[in-house]
């Protein structure tokens, strides 16, 4: 059984639907890759699954339970972080975490071995007596996540937790994330697309509102994602380009200089040394050719383009 479930899911404004007639099931225990461009419907989505927007259409259910805009049970089982989550810089983030914790009626003793096991989680034992002010972009997503987690949620929900931070503040907040599994279910939003790829069980990409795919991350890889030949010639000649495309072998081609990415409708024409044949029969000097593994950066842009 799914610990989150989501079907036929619709949100309209004023005619516009920003969440069209969307389905799929996350697991438990798993870490899932919520994906789309911009304005594809990822955020108001997210807000209907925490119960802060009222969806048009649709059933949500968390954990078995349905979730009901203005009073749900499900509340109970949720960690939330927004993308913009608003924090007391003049607290402590021990004092931000205790005045958290007040809301769900803790014990002092249960509240206190909560906030310290917490503390260590998100690794700001040394940095809990100092003002929120003062913190870094990293070290407030991990204190929001913190709190999110106060409740012993069985599903946590993030919103663009890495968006806004540089690579260490990206670093220790994924690995935050990662450690989170053997606990519990936790579903992010991201356009950092090499995360997705470093933490993640499953992806659900979607576009337009739309849903586009859902499926665990290797699979899709495998299904979906076409080889990416990869080549670096010692001078682009001026009709490369133009003759590339017109191969039957070729899907899409990536320019960078004198580098090219090829999207191969088959990876069997490498086996076959087709494209390295007709590159020599250009007579061009081929400095490095070898075929690549689809990351989920490339599998997200064919898959969002052909949607298109």
């Amino acid at each position: 059984m799914p610990i989150i479930s989501i079907k036929n899911l619709t949100k309209e404004f004023k005619g516009f639907k920003a969440v069209d007639n969307l389905s799929f099931d996350v697991q438990k225990n798993h870490i899932v890759g919520f994906l789309g461009p911009n304005g594809a419907g990822k955020t108001t989505t997210l807000r209907m699954l925490v119960g802060l927007s009222k969806s048009t259409s649709g059933e949500i259910e968390i954990a078995g339970e349905p979730v009901i805009f203005g009073s749900s049970k499900t509340n109970e089982k949720i960690g939330y972080l927004p993308e913009l989550p608003s924090m007391y810089g003049w607290m402590s983030g021990i004092e931000y975490l205790d005045f958290i914790a007040n809301i769900f009626n803790y014990s002092r003793p249960k509240k206190t071995k909560k906030i310290t096991e917490l503390l260590k989680l998100v690794g700001l034992v040394e940095a809990k007596d100092k003002k929120i002010s003062t913190y870094s972009g990293g070290m407030k997503q991990r204190l929001g996540i913190a709190q999110a987690l106060l409740n012993d949620p069985e599903v946590i929900i993030l919103d663009e937790p890495v968006s806004a931070l540089d690579p260490i503040g990206r670093k220790e907040v994924l690995d935050v994330i990662a450690r989170l599994k053997s606990s519990c279910t936790v579903l992010f939003s991201t356009h950092i697309l090499s995360d997705v790829d470093r933490i993640c069980d499953d992806v659900v990409i979607i576009n337009n509102g739309k849903l586009v795919v859902s499926s665990p991350l290797p699979e899709l890889k495998e299904k979906f994602a076409a080889a990416i030949l990869e080549i670096e010639l010692a001078k682009m000649p001026k009709t490369i380009l133009a003759d590339l495309k017109k191969q039957p072998w070729t899907k899409t081609i990536e320019q960078n200089g004198n580098k090219l990415r090829i999207w191969l409708t088959d990876s069997k024409v490498v086996e076959q040394n087709t494209p390295l044949n007709f590159l020599i029969s250009q007579k061009v000097g081929i400095l490095r050719y070898g075929l690549t593994l689809p990351q989920t950066e490339d599998l997200f842009i064919n898959l969002t383009e052909d949607n298109k």
